[in-house]
């Protein structure tokens, strides 16, 4: 089975101080879990990493037991020792949700029969736990995406995961990614955002403008009420370039700018930032692409 990468349209960062979220499956890049007995010393360079990761992950999992009694551990060392491996080509820090798609594998591969549940926070939850290794904070949405490979909205002021219909959002906006080329550390990234929440300014700000930012422009998408969204959005594109400008790589910092003054398109982060891709999404394709060309962009729109 192949889990597909993810891209998160709204809430990143914000979800982990209980903003809502949304976010899409992105089959452009997957993952599967394979066995390759023939595993070895001489084995390719990739093989050999995932190999490393998945027993990193194991021992983690054994460290904490208690985490992760809905796993099958011991099926999990046996099939160590048998060559399993994770073979993906969702590249690693390119905000895409890599480790969320592992993730979402484990956890559907050795979940123990009992006990169950179809609960989506539930499942959240533990996928978080899973994540929570590479890690350290995971809001469990990157694997909970792989995981469904559906559109969804994560609800967290109603404590509710759903299932919606983005037709109407993508008939009216272009989403493109944009590569800047350069890997994010998220493990260290995320680390560093909550420490800066101990700044009670910085607290401040996130708690009483992001959040309430990503909030509206959520619900005025789902609403498709798109001159509310437009707002929103470069509302978004502008507090993350004021605010949160230590996650976009120095060259990409002067479109952010370029976006918002022209209305052409507006940019933001993907997943952690601090490098991988970046999201914009614009009404125009045609001025947006123009733009992206000129200024040699790696851009791909995502259908």
């Amino acid at each position: 089975m192949n889990y597909p990468a993810k891209i998160i349209l709204f809430g990143e960062y914000g979800v982990l101080l209980g903003a809502k979220a949304l976010a899409i499956p992105y089959s452009k890049f997957s993952g599967q879990i394979t066995l390759k007995p023939a595993l070895n010393a001489n084995s390719d360079e990739l093989s050999i990493s995932s190999h490393v990761s998945l027993n990193k992950l194991h021992q983690y999992f054994r460290s904490n037991p208690a985490n992760y009694q809905y796993l099958n551990l011991d099926l999990f060392e046996i099939e160590l020792t048998q060559g399993v491996l994770f073979e993906s080509t969702i590249p690693n820090g390119s905000g895409l949700g890599s480790s969320g798609a592992l993730s979402a594998a484990i956890y559907d591969r050795y979940l123990l029969p009992s006990p169950e549940t179809t609960d989506l926070m539930v499942i959240k939850h533990r996928l978080a736990a899973i994540e929570s290794c590479f890690h350290q904070v995971s809001s469990g949405i990157d694997p909970l995406i792989s995981w469904i490979n559906k559109p969804i909205l994560i609800d967290l002021p109603n404590n509710s995961i759903r299932e919606i219909d983005l037709s109407s959002f993508f008939k009216t906006y272009t989403l493109f990614l944009i590569n800047s080329n350069k890997s994010g550390k998220t493990g260290m990234l995320v680390a560093n955002f909550m420490d800066r929440l101990n700044e009670a300014d910085f607290r401040g700000k996130i708690e009483n403008t992001y959040v309430p930012i990503i909030n509206q422009t959520i619900e005025s998408l789902l609403a498709n009420d798109f001159s509310t969204f437009e707002a929103s959005l470069t509302a978004y594109s502008s507090f993350q370039r004021s605010h949160l400008d230590w996650l976009i790589t120095e060259p990409y910092l002067e479109h952010f700018e370029s976006g918002i003054s022209s209305g052409d398109f507006n940019l933001k982060i993907c997943g952690s930032g601090g490098g991988g891709h970046l999201l914009a999404l614009s009404k125009d394709r045609i001025k947006a692409e123009r733009y992206f060309k000129l200024n040699h962009l790696d851009y791909t729109v995502v259908n």
